[in-house]
């Protein structure tokens, strides 16, 4: 009696100490596989609202994955029209890689341009960019003089026909058609945020 007693303490004191995780049960009993791991949630990436959003009066998502533009307004989509991007695939790491950024910008210029109709400036590069640009320049993976770049934008078209077949031209910029940038110039303020996704 003295020696069962001693085991149910040992036993319940093992238990203890394992908790609810039923480790210790598994040294005394058949191995079960464990239950499936449960799917990923759905990814929504074209949403009609951003609730994280409703503070803003306007706010730009750019999705290269949907290939769109889309403007909300306090967090409710309101417009979106077709995108193309650079020819480099993402994220821009350097200058002359002709890639699209990724991240969170601002329109910080907009003026009528000679190609494309009009150019809205967004502040690429912004501070993870450059935190990106130099880990890649320590780990040897950029030629030596390669700048991190500028100059990306949103902007019109000269080539209306690629814009139409979806084809990336850019050398980073995002592209909509000339109508498109035209009402985007009208309702597109300066300091727009502007979150660029791939």
């Amino acid at each position: 009696m003295h020696r069962r007693g001693a085991m149910a303490v040992l036993l319940a004191s093992m238990l203890g100490l394992t908790g609810c995780s039923g480790a210790l049960l598994n040294l005394f009993g058949p191995r079960r596989p464990p239950p499936p791991a449960p799917p990923p949630p759905a990814v929504t990436a074209d949403e009609e609202k951003l609730p994280w959003a409703e503070k803003e009066p306007i706010f730009v998502v750019v999705r290269q994955s949907c290939r769109t533009l889309d403007v909300y307004r306090f967090g409710k989509r309101v417009r979106s029209f077709p995108a193309v991007f650079g020819q480099g695939g993402t994220p821009k790491l350097r200058e002359g890689d002709r890639r699209t950024p990724v991240g969170l910008y601002s329109i910080i210029a907009k003026y009528p341009h000679p190609r494309w109709r009009h150019f809205f400036l967004i502040d690429y590069p912004s501070g993870s960019d450059r935190y990106r640009y130099e880990q890649a320049k320590v780990a040897g993976d950029l030629s030596d003089g390669a700048g991190i770049g500028g100059n990306v934008g949103i902007h019109g078209t000269d080539k209306p026909d690629k814009n139409r077949r979806g084809v990336d031209w850019t050398w980073g910029c995002i592209s909509v058609d000339n109508d498109a940038i035209e009402e985007l110039n009208r309702i597109l303020p300066l300091g727009t945020p502007v979150a660029i996704e791939d």
